[in-house]
């Protein structure tokens, strides 16, 4: 599979987990798109009774899951290779998420300190501690 492909396949699985991880419902992810797209992604997420399939279910439970994220983006790499006029669509909707604004977040904590000359230092792992 083309680069490009697995990358706009990562994109779309990415941008679901997100949508998903914020607790909205695979039917919101499918607005952002076009009629003909969310026709060919649809079957892959949904059966046809509108519930969601067990790997979307999955990824609902754990968003942030790298095996469950590999799951979906299995089931949309079959879908292409039975159909590879479909990869126009996953471009499409690679294209559509990479056009939408990043939204990013930065948390401040601010702590007076005082003491006598003790230095105690506490933070959560992985995060950096300025003392001015």
């Amino acid at each position: 599979m083309e680069p490009i492909t697995t990358t706009a396949i990562a994109t779309v699985v990415t941008y679901l987990a997100g949508k998903l991880k914020e607790n909205q419902s695979v039917k919101s992810f499918f607005d952002d798109f076009t009629e003909a797209t969310v026709n060919w992604i649809r079957p892959i997420f949904l059966k046809e009774d509108g519930t969601e399939k067990s790997a979307i279910q999955e990824l609902k439970k754990e968003p942030d899951n790298p095996t469950n994220q590999g799951v979906v983006q299995g089931l949309i790499v079959d879908k292409i290779e039975d159909n590879p006029a479909a990869e126009k669509w996953l471009l499409e909707m690679a294209k559509i998420i990479a056009e939408k604004p990043v939204t990013t977040t930065k948390n401040t904590y601010t702590a007076n300190v005082q003491g006598n000359n003790n230095k105690v230092i506490q933070g959560i792992s992985g995060s950096s501690i300025i003392i001015k």
